[in-house]
């Protein structure tokens, strides 16, 4: 009888990973190194192949990939061209007028100029007003939308198109009337949010990625499932038809795993790989949400779980500048085959590392003669224990900021590197536990598999909290249903507002079920805005935004993987070096290792 596997596969910048797995049946992991230059579609078979896995044997295929992610940091997304209302057109470049690093006297512009060429954009006469009524007919099509070369990705923003829509989807039937060969993104879609910079942002981004995904992902049998930045899948169709919900699948994947691993506690995820490390934050076993996502100096308002991306990954190079350690943008370490000293190279000629990693030898004369060129020493220990600091710093940070105590929280560690680092990293904030969890090099593909089927709605308002209107969290509740359905799934929808008090432009996320009293909203809006900000200094509060979630789980919890090290390795300051077939886990003096049922190692910090 053929297997019927639901296989989770999470494409990485260095490394693939694939977590398959069917009721009653141990695990298939493996990571794999990644081949970009192969088209996807042979990438995914190779995989397979390499885990013994017949095309015929995948019941479900979920899929994360960094595609999205890579194409918008590095700039080789597709040029997009912008149909906006008329006065409009040099919103990209006016921004915010703000800087976010004050020192910093040269910034980048708020747009790269690769992704709205000032020639690609044209304005159109026509006004929906600040009520969503129209104020001024729409004109007909500008002339600019004649001469766009085959295949451009067009992004339609209009103003106040989220309280109504009705202009952005005129324009949208215009251009397909007489250009069908053109890619659309229509703002109130993408994102359907207030303030025309944010929301005109995120619509150029989505229709950057269009023409770029529907290439690279179109074709893949069976159809994937594709993990969104919100954390859960959407079929492949519906995926491409919104782009930009895949950018940090990855990491969402990572953030799903940690909250499971967390069982009910808050924490702190640490997911390093090798080019970057993730930190995700949970409280009371939830990842806590964001609003917007970091893609390099890109700041892209998009619905997502609240991961952070910092530049420390294995991969990091190091120079020596004026006498001080730098990290650099990540390369192929020397020790497998690059030219340059990185993090990795430093933790071989430390002993960290066994001689064989995830398959691959390591070179430690490479490393070696990689580290003397570009810190004239091949000790290795100050750069490994900077390097920790930095995390270290970034992580209390990031915690601290949305009201996370580090000292009381549990530090999950995941990836190639995260075991390696962890409880150096938690001795430094203060944590004084650090869970493992069995198979960490495949975190994020274990999230992955782990990941629900989820759709989201939002709808744009001002209204003061008694004049919440129920029905419309119903209505929404009720489209998302409907969507699901479609899907093959049973949804479980739920509500929140986007809060604030009154004179306040941020807001805070409250979960809040139709019917309940304003009182009780009130008062757990309150108790959030002291979490995360210190006080609540009452007074009217306002409702900015309904926002509903639906959510379906895609089969069963898959099974954990049993992790035995294959070896145990004693460093002369009494060290414990334990070696997984993905990754190493370092054992300070001072901690001590406790295996838990569920086959995760939780480290407590005895000294």
């Amino acid at each position: 009888m053929t297997r019927r596997l639901d296989v989770a596969i999470d494409i990485g910048g260095d490394f693939s990973d694939l977590f398959a797995s069917a009721p009653g049946s141990p695990p298939i992991l493996l990571k794999h190194a990644s081949d970009h230059a192969a088209p996807l579609r042979d990438g995914i078979a190779a995989l397979l192949a390499a885990a013994g896995i017949a095309a015929a044997e995948v019941a479900r295929l979920r899929l994360s990939t960094t595609l999205a992610t890579n194409a918008l940091v590095s700039g080789t997304a597709s040029p997009v061209a912008l149909v906006t209302t008329q006065g409009f057109g040099d919103v990209p470049d006016l921004g915010r007028q703000s800087k976010r690093d004050p020192m910093d006297e040269a910034p980048p512009p708020p747009t790269p100029p690769w992704l709205s060429p000032p020639a690609w954009r044209c304005e159109i006469a026509g006004r929906i007003d600040a009520r969503g009524a129209e104020v001024e007919p729409l004109a007909p099509l500008p002339d600019l939308i004649a001469t766009l070369p085959e295949g451009t990705p067009v992004a339609i923003c209009l103003l106040f198109a989220p309280l109504n829509p009705a202009h952005e989807q005129a324009v949208a039937q215009a251009i397909h009337a007489t250009r069908p060969d053109l890619r659309l993104s229509l703002s109130h879609r993408v994102d359907p949010g207030l303030r025309e910079f944010e929301r005109m942002l995120a619509t150029l981004a989505d229709a950057a990625l269009k023409p770029l995904l529907a290439t690279r992902l179109t074709g893949l049998l069976p159809a994937p499932w594709v993990l969104r930045a919100e954390g859960g899948l959407a079929p492949l169709a519906d995926a491409l038809a919104q782009p930009l919900g895949l950018a940090l699948s990855g990491p969402a994947a990572g953030a799903r795993a940690v909250a499971h691993w967390a069982a009910g506690e808050d924490a702190i995820g640490l997911d390093m790989g090798s080019t970057t490390a993730e930190v995700s934050l949970v409280r009371a076993g939830v990842p806590l949400t964001a609003r917007e996502i970091g893609l390099g100096a890109l700041r892209l308002r998009c619905p997502a779980l609240d991961v952070e991306s910092l530049a420390m990954g294995g991969g990091t190079t190091l120079t020596l500048q004026a006498g001080r350690i730098r990290f650099g943008p990540p390369s192929r370490p020397a020790c497998r085959g690059g030219t340059q000293a990185t993090l990795t190279d430093a933790a071989l000629l430390a002993g960290w590392l066994p001689a064989t990693l995830s398959g691959q030898a390591l070179d430690r004369q490479a490393a070696a003669t990689a580290l003397h060129a570009a810190l004239g020493t091949t000790d290795a220990t100050p750069a490994l224990e900077l390097a920790e600091a930095l995390l270290a710093g970034a992580l209390r940070r990031i915690a601290l900021r949305r009201g996370l105590d580090p000292t009381v929280a549990l530090l999950v560690a995941g990836g190639g590197a995260g075991p390696l680092h962890a409880a150096a990293i938690a001795r430094r904030i203060g944590a004084r536990r650090v869970l493992v969890p069995p198979a960490p090099g495949l975190l994020s593909a274990f999230g992955l598999a782990l990941a629900p089927a989820s759709a989201s709605l939002e709808a744009p308002c001002d209204l003061a909290l008694d004049d919440l209107p129920q029905h419309q969290a119903l209505a929404q509740a009720a489209a998302l249903t409907i969507r699901l359905a479609a899907w093959g799934c049973t949804a479980e929808p739920a509500h929140s507002l986007a809060m604030a008090y009154a004179g306040q432009a941020e807001t805070l996320e409250v979960p809040f079920t139709p019917g309940e009293p304003a009182a009780a909203l009130a008062a757990r809006f309150d108790t959030a805005h002291a979490a995360m900000r210190g006080h609540a200094p009452g007074g009217a509060r306002r409702i900015l935004a309904l926002r509903c979630v639906a959510t379906a789980p895609l089969g069963p919890p898959p099974p954990h993987a049993a992790a035995l090290p294959l070896a145990e390795r004693h460093l002369p300051d009494g060290t414990v070096l334990r070696d997984f077939a993905d990754a190493t886990l370092r054992i300070p003096p001072g901690w001590r290792a406790t295996p838990r049922a569920d086959g995760a190692l939780l480290l407590e910090d005895a000294a």
